[in-house]
C-alpha cells in the first residue's frame, strides 16, 4: 500500500500549486470501493490539502472548520492531479483538479 505521489510543489507566501498522482495501490482505496476504487474525502483533505499546506506554511494554526466543501468528481487510480492552495487571512482555499475537471474544492477556516 502506498501514499499519493507528489511530483512537484511550487509556492510563494500565499499560493501553492502541487502536481500529484494517485497510485493504483493507494492505501486509502481499501474499502472504497472494491472493483471501482475512489479516493475518500478525508484522504483528500488530510494528505492532499492539510499536510501539503503545513509543509509549505508550517506556521498555520489547526483549522476550526471546513466550509464550502464540494466533491464534484471522483479521484481514481492513475489520475494526475493539480492541487491549488491559496492562503488568505484566517483561511486557506483549495481546489483539486484532474485536467480541466474540477474535483474537490473548499475552504479551511482557522
Amino acid at each position: 500500500m502506498s501514499d499519493f505521489v507528489i511530483e512537484s510543489r511550487e509556492h510563494d507566501d500565499t499560493t501553492c500549486t502541487i502536481r500529484a498522482r494517485v497510485p493504483r495501490d493507494l492505501r486509502y482505496f481499501e474499502g472504497h470501493f472494491e472493483g471501482d476504487p475512489i479516493v475518500p474525502g478525508i484522504a483528500q483533505l488530510l494528505p492532499l490539502v492539510w499536510d501539503q499546506a503545513k509543509l509549505v506554511w508550517p506556521d498555520l494554526p489547526a483549522p476550526r472548520e471546513v466550509k464550502r466543501l464540494k466533491f464534484l468528481d471522483a479521484l481514481r487510480p492513475d489520475d494526475a492531479l493539480s492541487i491549488t492552495l491559496e492562503r488568505k487571512p484566517g483561511k486557506l482555499t483549495f481546489e483539486i483538479t484532474k485536467g480541466v475537471t474540477r474535483c474537490t474544492r473548499g475552504t479551511l477556516v482557522f
